[in-house]
């Protein structure tokens, strides 16, 4: 089959032949129609990803649109190296149907982003309704998709960062941080938009700095008592502006704060997605 192949980590994938995949249990063979590129894929073909291939050749993509063999057009998952969805056939351990409205192209391109935003809301924060939610980095495709699960899933409260502010206006949110402003500017900000309820939920789709801006803000400005007794759940998505932040050991130890992650390592089970999955 002719296929995009991976030769070299840091270099773009060649156009050529890769042997044709054979669907193996749980999985099902797939025509494909169109595939997503996503910065995950950018990432792992570059070698900067934890997921990044250890032996080569590969396909990229993990995600993509095709037709089973019984002609059923379905969005499809499908991690089993070295196939993977930019190809022509593909195999496929999940997949949902795609509404014929929807063109293959888009439906490619919006899935993933709207799991970026579902799951660490509803999977690995756990949101309940009247929790008030801090998306960080909500000026991207997810963090946009995140404000609409957040509402959909009953947020009492929603707040948005990011650095372009007229979007972030648009989005119809409770309260806007500029992430523009630095240091003790930055952190007031976060504390100012937390309202008397504090964050329960934060959604980071940056880390860096903004992060170590907020984790000062619940240090320094009391907003512990806020969180209840779940606590502060701050799940981080992606690390767009830097790879590594600051953590003081006092913030762990003055706040009912969890860190968790969202992403490829801690991906729920394929019953749970199609029982839960989102509804935009």
């Amino acid at each position: 089959m002719q296929a995009a192949i991976v030769t070299a980590l840091g270099q773009a994938p060649v156009f050529g032949t890769f042997e044709e995949p054979q669907a193996q249990a749980n999985e099902v063979p797939i025509d494909v129609l169109a595939a997503g590129i996503k910065q995950l894929d950018r990432a792992t073909v570059a070698g900067t990803h934890y997921s990044s291939p250890k032996q080569l050749p590969i396909v990229p993509g993990t995600d993509g649109v095709g037709r089973t063999a019984d002609g059923k057009r379905v969005y499809f998952a499908s991690f089993r190296r070295p196939y993977g969805a930019m190809a022509e056939r593909s195999v496929a351990s999940w997949t949902v149907p795609v509404p014929e409205a929807v063109d293959d192209a888009t439906a490619a391109a919006l899935i993933n982003p709207a799991f970026a935003a579902w799951l660490p809301l509803r999977w690995r924060a756990d949101l309940q309704p009247g929790e008030t939610v801090l998306i960080i980095g909500a000026t991207g495709t997810s963090g946009k998709l995140a404000v609409a699960a957040a509402r959909q899933a009953g947020a009492g409260r929603i707040v948005a960062a990011g650095r372009r502010l007229s979007v972030l206006e648009a989005l119809g949110v409770d309260a806007t941080v500029d992430l523009s402003l630095q240091g003790e500017a930055l952190t007031q900000a976060f504390a100012a938009a937390a309202g008397p309820g504090g964050y329960q939920v934060i959604v980071d789709y940056i880390w860096g700095p903004a992060t170590e801006a907020l984790l000062a803000t619940l240090n320094n400005h009391d907003l512990s008592s806020y969180a209840g007794g779940r606590g502060f759940r701050l799940v981080n998505v992606g690390s767009m502006a830097a790879p590594d932040i600051r953590l003081p050991a006092a913030v762990l130890r003055s706040n009912q704060l969890q860190i968790l992650g969202s992403g490829t390592g801690n991906f729920p089970p394929i019953r749970k997605c199609s029982a839960t999955r989102p509804r935009f």
